[in-house]
């Protein structure tokens, strides 16, 4: 009888399984910075900002873009002093009522923003064509 040789299969949980688990991860909402989301009824617009206290954040409209502004000045944390600003701008969708727009901080540090929108009917439109006087020619 011929005997094949074995194959040694590598382990479960080499290397290589565990880089694939963390680039898997990696696309998971609670791992990306900002979260959108277009839905049907609503524009929402989810971003962590932890290290600011609510007052260091602000929310605003301008020419049609949300502006996320947070800012604190230099305070000392464990390492030594640090200073944190940051600025986002985000295209509001066409049909979002923009003047009913809603913000809430949570409380572990998410910053949520609500834009509620008007659902885009496109439908047929019948034009009518206005006559004006025709003079026939005889």
């Amino acid at each position: 009888m011929l005997q094949l040789p074995t194959i040694q299969t590598p382990p479960l949980f080499g290397d290589d399984t565990l880089l694939r688990s963390i680039d898997w991860l990696e696309g998971f909402p609670w791992k990306q910075e900002n979260v959108v989301k277009r839905g049907v009824d609503k524009y929402e617009i989810c971003i962590k900002v932890h290290d600011y206290a609510p007052e260091e954040i602000s929310v605003k409209t301008a020419d049609g873009f949300i502006v996320v502004e947070g800012k604190h000045e230099e305070k000392q944390d464990d390492y030594g002093y640090i200073a944190r600003q940051f600025i986002r701008r985000f295209q509001v969708p066409e049909g979002c009522r923009i003047e009913e727009i809603k913000s809430r901080l949570t409380a572990d540090g998410l910053l949520i923003i609500s834009v509620p929108r008007v659902p885009i009917v496109k439908k047929d439109t019948v034009i009518p064509v206005k006559h004006e006087g025709s003079k026939s020619k005889l």
